[in-house]
């Protein structure tokens, strides 16, 4: 299993905009200890799951059809940290979208683009799709069409409005035509992903008042990131295998140390860099395997905390209550997010 996760400065202007729109935050983040104060600590980041319960809990207490589109539209474009001035000054819509396409894991890992050319209408055209990833808490609508709305916001203001987008294709499940109205663009209604439609004709034109020598740092520093951010989740999912290889709850940092080859304390310095712990690691595990295993399949208690390699089921209570503010059963009968 891989664990994803979202950056915690694009979830802190997150949780800034609800609060702008008049959500109470206590109800939305109740519960979850990685949140303190109504934010997560600097350079933390917080799992995909978690911020998907908490785009539910908006969504049921908003109960506002247009919800993503008003976060997207006042979501501060600081929380892109590097991708801010990389998309600022790109040379074409053409590298904006590349850009986007290729570093948008820096910021979150519950999704992304997935872009193909393709004639729509008789005209060339590009299709970006928007493609969640699959997690034990399933994505809510509003939260992809916060970062469509996004998308579109950067896309209009970086062109100043003159860039033309032509449809934007988005689940049944959502009102086209009010969205249509709120964006003043054509929206169809269909079975498949979020998708952003505009003409290939308009993506190589040149932008006037670009910085090339602002892109080119920015862009070397993104590259950077990336590679630390692919080093980072290599050793964050080859710690998390080797714990549930060690037996979930009874491993310990001595049996990852030495099937990494790692010393202690350079295996927690590493991690610290990385803005987590083993402690934390090995909880986020038991977490997700606990949700995955209560959501998919029936198991009696007592072989769920066998599994999860808890001595007594006693223990194994104590920490989901810990975890969750509640029983497996109270959490199982439900709505968890």
């Amino acid at each position: 299993m891989k664990y994803l996760y979202i950056e915690g400065e694009w979830v802190n202007s997150l949780l800034n905009t609800f609060a702008d729109l008049g959500l109470n935050l206590k109800t939305i983040i109740q519960d979850f200890d990685e949140i303190e104060n109504d934010r997560v600590f600097t350079n933390q980041r917080l799992e995909v799951s978690i911020v998907r319960k908490i785009w539910h809990r908006a969504d049921r207490l908003a109960q506002d059809p247009l919800l993503g589109v008003k976060v997207g539209r006042l979501l501060n474009y600081r929380a892109l940290g590097v991708l801010s001035p990389v998309i600022w000054h790109s040379p074409t819509i053409r590298d904006v979208i590349e850009n986007i396409k290729k570093f948008q894991t820096l910021i979150s890992e519950s999704g992304r683009y997935h872009i193909n050319e393709r004639l729509i209408d008789n005209e060339p055209s590009l299709y970006c799709e928007y493609v969640a990833v699959e997690s034990s808490v399933p994505i809510n609508h509003h939260q992809i069409l916060a970062v469509v709305a996004h998308t579109i916001e950067l896309m209009r203001a970086i062109t100043s409005s003159t860039f033309k987008i032509n449809k934007i294709y988005v689940p049944k499940s959502l009102n086209a035509e009010l969205l249509a109205n709120k964006f003043g663009i054509k929206v169809i209604s269909h079975n498949g992903n979020f998708a952003i439609c505009f003409s290939s004709n308009q993506i190589d034109k040149p932008f006037l008042g670009v910085d090339n020598n602002l892109y080119q740092i920015n862009l070397a520093y993104a590259e950077e990131l990336l590679r630390g951010k692919n080093a980072s989740s290599a050793l964050i999912n080859s710690v998390k295998a080797l714990i549930k290889e060690g037996g979930l709850a009874l491993a310990n940092i001595e049996f990852v140390e030495s099937s990494l080859r790692l010393n202690k304390r350079t295996l927690q310095r590493t991690l610290t860099k990385y803005g987590t712990s083993f402690r934390q690691l090995k909880e986020e595990v038991l977490k997700e395997e606990t949700v995955s295993l209560l959501l998919k399949q029936s198991i009696d208690m007592e072989g769920l905390a066998s599994y999860l390699g808890y001595s007594e089921p006693s223990a194994f209570y104590r920490a989901f209550k810990t975890w969750y503010k509640m029983t497996p059963k109270q959490f199982y009968k439900g709505h968890h997010y």
